[in-house]
């Protein structure tokens, strides 16, 4: 059953489910504008932008305990991670500000009986920001934009033992717990060890460059997990910051070098190349300072290199993503690499899309994933990972930032275990999911572009020089991804597309289930016509392809098709 309610977990019967539904247009455009009467009807949603009812049940036992008045809450998995929190909030409102943190320690002991060398003490520090009006405002988006949150697994686990003392606790339950520890410890390095695969031996396949050039990736060393995307995002943004503070600041240390030997002068100033995700913009600037490419494609680079050689203003690094979200434009990676290499500056590679398909590390010095999407499939669970490149030029200062203490591994046991296993069969899914888009797109989609639907974006079908430049990253057995996005003539076709769109509809992408959402409206309502200039049409449904059975696709796109093509015949 597709018809999900606004606000309900999506699918309904999902525990831990990420997406939620937003079955109509019109809802999506009432909850873009934060209508009163539509938030009032959810009952969860995107973990980064609305507590889960777990999450929301972790906010009472704050408030009640250590709230003061009428404040809000949100909850981080560490003291220092909800400390940065708060010092964010008093950056901008000043000493007055009336915003607190406050912690809860759970200690768990094993019986005598049970205890290992391994371990005998599991420590659990949950910090909460607590927080009124605007200042409670701040705090939301810091908790949004960083994705540092208390995941919806921990929450629940913290509840269930917050009040319960470790003496209280029988023999039974201290086991299952150091249990759980054991076998996250144990998911992380399956998981890290998988990356490192994803990225040397896509599809069992050695990749031909590392074949003649190898290289060696430790995954304990150079594979770092965090709660989510958005906080691999944030994490690489927080190290690019650490590098300026150790390396550009000392002129003599030799790892600060490049070609046309530019200024050493600190910088915090980064590029995003090509239409990003929102979020990814929206920390660029919070965080520091950002020039905006927004097309990606060789005029930008173009301006790109007129900048650069102008020299006036030093660029610490590049951001992108291969393809982009949700226009599935792909860069020139190869002249990107060029110009980091000649001017000094470093690319992070956002590869959530393209995934096991493309070859991005050789261009990239950190490659940024969310593994809550296609890597993990199930959507049930949050998650992202770092990789470093060990022939980057950041790659000493990187692994300084990963061991110093600065870097903390927020991504809760129970989470890591259901991504390990959810991840076991990616490479299999990936190759099944870009068969049914393909399918989906030469069957159906392809014959009505120009007719029902005005533009098709994909890697294969944006522009000549997209596809030439993912030709150029992809793998040998890779195909051209789950992702494509639709755009109308105008939004009544787009709402009528959409509303009679017989598959899940709600936030997210890579899931094991076709999704589809009405994405410019959700991210960017109030700067429509903005956001059009970089290719960005209103009238757009982005559509994340699954894995069921292609015939029924077919039928469902068709009915679609046909509502809209209907309505274009009543003109005639």
């Amino acid at each position: 059953m597709t018809e999900i309610d606004f606000g309900q977990p999506l699918p309904s019967d999902l525990e831990y489910a990420v997406s939620f539904g937003i079955p109509t247009w019109d809802s999506a455009i009432s909850y873009a504008e934060k209508d009163p009467n539509t938030l009032s009807k959810m009952v969860t949603g995107y973990p980064r932008y609305f507590p889960q009812p777990a999450v929301q049940q972790l906010c009472s036992l704050f408030i009640e305990d250590y709230g003061r008045g009428s404040e809000g809450c949100r909850p981080f998995p560490s003291v220092k991670s909800a400390t940065k929190c708060l010092e964010y909030v008093r950056s901008i409102t000043g000493p007055a500000s009336k915003a607190h943190l406050e912690v809860r320690k759970l200690e768990f002991e094993t019986h005598t009986e049970i205890k290992t060398k391994e371990s005998t003490k599991l420590v659990v520090n949950v910090a909460a920001v607590l927080a009124s009006d605007d200042e409670f405002d701040i705090v939301k988006e810091y908790w949004k934009l960083t994705g540092e949150g208390v995941s919806s697994r921990q929450a629940a686990f913290v509840n269930t033992f917050w009040n319960n003392t470790n003496a209280a606790l029988d023999d039974k339950i201290r086991s299952d717990i150091f249990l759980m520890v054991k076998e996250g410890e144990e998911s992380k390095r399956l998981i890290k060890t998988r990356i490192v695969d994803n990225h040397t031996h896509p599809f069992g396949l050695e990749i031909r460059e590392l074949a003649k050039n190898p290289m060696v990736l430790e995954p304990s060393k150079d594979v770092h997990l965090v709660s989510s995307g958005m906080a691999a995002i944030f994490t690489a943004r927080k190290l690019l910051d650490f590098w300026e503070k150790n390396v550009t600041s000392n002129s003599t240390c030799p790892e600060c070098a490049c070609q046309r030997k530019q200024s050493c002068l600190p910088s915090s100033t980064v590029v995003i190349f090509g239409f990003p995700f929102k979020d990814t913009q929206v920390i660029m600037e919070k965080f520091g300072a950002m020039k905006f490419f927004g097309l990606g494609n060789s005029r930008d680079l173009i301006g790109l290199k007129d900048i650069l050689l102008k020299g006036e203003q030093r660029i610490l690094a590049i951001f992108v993503e291969t393809p982009s979200n949700p226009l599935l434009n792909m860069p020139n990676l190869g002249e990107l690499r060029k110009l980091a290499d000649e001017f000094g500056f470093f690319i992070v590679i956002d590869d959530t899309i393209g995934g096991l398909n493309v070859n991005i590390l050789p261009y990239a010095d950190v490659v940024c994933t969310s593994i809550t999407k296609l890597f993990s499939g199930t959507s049930n669970v949050m998650g992202g990972s770092v990789l470093l490149n060990p022939s980057s030029k950041l790659y000493s200062c990187a692994r300084r930032y990963f061991e110093c203490g600065e870097f903390e591994d927020l991504l809760w046991y129970q989470d890591a275990i259901v991504l390990e296993n959810n991840s076991r069969d990616f490479e299999d899914r990936t190759v099944r999911a870009n068969k049914n888009t393909k399918d989906l797109l030469h069957k159906m989609l392809l014959p009505q572009e120009g007719k029902t639907i005005k533009k098709i974006y994909y890697p294969t079908t944006s522009s000549k020089e997209t596809f030439e430049n993912y030709e150029a990253v992809r793998n040998e057995l890779g195909g051209y991804g789950c992702m494509l996005s639709l755009s109308f003539y105008d939004e009544e076709d787009a709402r009528i597309f959409y509303d009679s769109l017989k598959v899940y509809k709600g936030p997210s992408n890579g899931t094991n289930f076709t999704l589809a959402c009405s994405y410019v409206q959700l991210a960017h309502r109030y700067e429509l016509n903005k956001v059009s200039e970089f290719g960005a049409d209103p009238n757009l449904v982005r559509v994340s392809v699954g894995l069921e059975d292609i015939q029924r696709l077919l039928n469902v796109f068709s009915d679609s098709i046909e509502v809209v093509r209907k309505r274009h015949s009543r003109f005639l």
